[in-house]
């Protein structure tokens, strides 16, 4: 394809140009999801033209991967032998495992890649063990991977792809790449988390736990999402309690509580720890929500950096929930408020909506309750308001999620000869939840089809 040549080329406008085009390059950058408005305008070095054909000759600059451990005999094996084709070195930071880490990864990497094991001890401090590596490795790519996070076999040498794509077209870019990071098992897929930069870069990483990159004043990083996927088996429910992950999350939470009592971040992870656990007291759900109802209102203190404000758009969503979960009128009221004054719209009417709707639904079971109470007095009626009596109760029920009621009021209106408009609601119902039973063994069969193909090599 014909390039038309331009004295000046952008990052944006090069990575939205080569959609279409077959040329190493290219293919290459297309690895890059989407560009951000913060480095849309990145001068790239040269035209298109001259960029290709020096990319053959292009040097590769080393990539290491850096891997925390401490006690992962379960997961390093495969998470090392997975890096082979994208990193040049391993170097795994330890905390002093007690089992057989540090062997088996030296043995999953044998001749495939060189590995380093460096020993830190703990500090309670995922940030500074990670920081460590940028002391230890000078030049090239530094890569972060959990140790029981594996790169897919599919995405096997993309990694390496991209970063020489990167270096090539704007080497001196201050950016990090992120790729996707999926729960095994169907879970929760995380994308722009902060994995992928260059060691010579100034960034650091910052708090105990949940740590990400920022620059010294607080600033985030300029991230390029790339279409590389990880698998991460450390949120399944036998590895945290394995592990006794909450109670560590939780602990290292309240020392940046302690810390920083002015960043409403931890306040955030604090109350996500609570509604973790599912079955939350009301008591638990209300102080939750007092605490983060007083941290939210840090957000529009002037001069709060990237660092501080990070988790905003959830700690408004939380706290909504945590409202809802107190099932106090009050706080779901200071709640709505909250979230008028600061603008945030979606969740407001999100929550407005649920309010307003629960409160129907209760008015639909009253009303229920309201025909049974006269059903009990005994007053004799006729045989056709006695049917349509049973067919409006069982619509009612039917609409407040009383569904174990239904059978009996159905019954009784199909004996009375009054069931047409409960006969008609619950076919409507019956042909949904078909739909919806058809949808989920069309995608799953799709999937199962999609993973068959991967194994096989046929797709």
């Amino acid at each position: 394809m014909m390039v038309a040549a331009t004295t000046s080329r952008t990052l944006g406008n090069l990575r939205a140009s080569c959609v279409e085009w077959t040329e190493e390059l290219a293919e290459d950058l297309q690895i890059i999801v989407n560009v951000p408005e913060t480095l849309a305008d990145v001068p790239v070095r040269g035209e298109w033209k001259e960029l290709k054909n020096a990319y053959r000759e292009s040097a590769q600059r080393p990539l290491t991967a850096v891997v925390l451990t401490y006690n992962e005999e379960q997961a390093i094996a495969e998470t090392v032998a997975a890096l082979a084709l994208d990193a040049d070195q391993i170097l795994i930071i330890d905390s002093g495992s007690t089992d057989r880490t540090v062997e088996l990864a030296r043995a999953a990497a044998g001749e495939l890649i060189p590995l380093e094991i460096v020993c830190r001890p703990w500090r309670d401090d995922f940030a500074a063990q990670r920081n460590h590596a940028f002391d230890q490795v000078g030049e090239g790519w530094l890569l972060f991977v959990d140790a029981d996070e594996r790169l897919t076999e599919e995405d096997s040498g993309r990694i390496r792809r991209v970063v020489r794509a990167v270096d090539h077209v704007c080497p001196e870019a201050d950016l990090v790449l992120s790729p996707r990071i999926a729960d095994s098992g169907g879970g929760d897929v995380y994308r722009g988390l902060h994995r992928l930069l260059r060691a010579d870069s100034t960034l650091r990483f910052r708090g105990r736990v949940h740590e990400q990159l920022f620059h010294a004043d607080g600033s985030s990083p300029s991230t390029l999402e790339v279409d590389v996927e990880f698998t991460h088996s450390g949120y399944l429910p036998e590895v945290i309690e394995q592990k006794d992950k909450s109670a560590r999350d939780g602990r290292l939470i309240d020392l940046c509580r302690r810390e920083e009592p002015g960043n409403p971040t931890w306040v955030f992870y604090a109350a996500r720890e609570v509604v973790a656990h599912r079955m939350v007291s009301t008591a638990a759900g209300a102080e939750a929500f007092d605490d983060l109802f007083a941290a939210v209102s840090e957000y529009g203190r002037e001069g709060l950096t990237d660092y501080e404000g990070q988790r905003q758009d959830e700690a408004f969503a939380l706290l909504g929930e945590l409202a809802f979960r107190a099932g106090d009128p009050e706080r779901i009221e200071r709640c709505l408020a909250i979230l008028n004054a600061f603008g945030r719209t979606v969740e407001q009417s999100y929550f407005a909506t649920l309010l307003e709707s629960s409160q129907l639904i209760a008015r639909l079971s009253h009303l229920v309750d309201r025909l049974d109470a006269e059903a009990e007095c005994g007053a004799h009626v006729g045989s056709r308001l006695a049917g349509q009596y049973a067919e409006l109760r069982g619509l009612l029920a039917l609409s407040c999620g009383r569904y174990d009621e239904v059978p009996d009021d159905y019954e009784q209106a199909v004996g009375l000869g009054t069931s047409e408009s409960l006969e008609r609601g619950l076919t409507d119902l019956r042909l949904m939840l078909a739909r919806i039973s058809r949808f989920g063994r069309s995608a799953q069969e799709s999937a199962d089809q999609a993973e068959l193909g991967r194994t096989t090599g046929v797709l």
